[in-house]
């Protein structure tokens, strides 16, 4: 009986030991799976942080992908555009705007343009050396028109007339310039003479290049009229259908 007494007691201790053992190994594992799941909403939230981070990357990438492509769509419309505006020319000036043109050959130191208004044409030489550009302007010197009669072409301007077989030439020099009017007289008109008035007129007003070397006007009634001028080793014509129009051609080009 007294041993019973002393077995009750020491079961008790052993449960409530067990008890306790019990609760504590329960805690543990209860801080334990708290802790895992912890570490799991952690990793969970940095991927997410970090699956937020590489779009808002591959955003930014795309979207500068986007402006590069722009930015470069941009570049070459204005390169396009440019290469339109100068015409393959670069910086050579033209006596017609660019609208105009219907035909243009050569490159920068060889072309010829067309133009559709009228068929007038501008073109430019370059030659080997300025002498043999000299050789291509066809001026004509006041020495070859001495002894011819004399014609009053108005502004102080005096010209040398030269008639036969039904034709007419008015001569005259300005500056480096020479001026050859050509007619026909079959009919009693004097084309000649009236060219070259209106010529010596219009150019009181208005400016022809001034060339590095020679410069040389040939006006015809009934065909095209030229002018002619050297820069060097460069040789400049235009050509229209009537006088007026290869002089106003000539004098727009500065």
């Amino acid at each position: 009986m007294k041993a019973w007494k002393k077995i009750v007691p020491a079961v008790a201790v052993l449960g409530l030991v067990l008890t306790a053992c019990g609760q504590g190994n329960s805690n543990k594992s209860s801080d334990s799976s708290s802790k895992e799941q912890s570490t799991k909403m952690s990793d969970s939230s940095s991927s997410s942080s970090n699956d937020s981070s590489s779009n808002s990357s591959s955003d930014k990438s795309s979207s500068n992908e986007s402006s590069s492509n722009s930015s470069s769509s941009n570049g070459s419309m204005s390169s396009s555009k440019a290469n339109s505006d100068n015409s393959g020319l670069g910086n050579e000036k033209l006596p017609r705007s660019s609208s105009e043109k219907s035909q243009m050959n050569g490159n920068n130191s060889n072309y010829n343009v067309k133009y559709s208004s009228d068929g007038a044409t501008f073109n430019k030489k370059t030659y080997n050396n300025s002498s043999e550009a000299s050789q291509n302007v066809d001026y004509q010197s006041s020495d070859s028109t001495k002894g011819l009669p004399s014609v009053d072409l108005g502004y102080n301007v005096k010209g040398h007339e030269d008639r036969g077989a039904g034709q007419a030439y008015v001569s005259t020099n300005f500056g480096n310039w020479s001026l050859v009017s050509h007619g026909n007289t079959q009919n009693g008109g004097d084309s000649a003479l009236s060219n070259a008035k209106a010529a010596t007129q219009f150019i009181q007003s208005n400016a022809l290049p001034i060339p590095q070397g020679k410069g040389s006007i040939k006006l015809e009634n009934d065909s095209q009229s030229s002018v002619t001028w050297q820069e060097g080793n460069v040789v400049y014509t235009v050509k229209a259908p009537n006088v007026n129009s290869a002089l106003k051609m000539a004098t727009s080009i500065k």
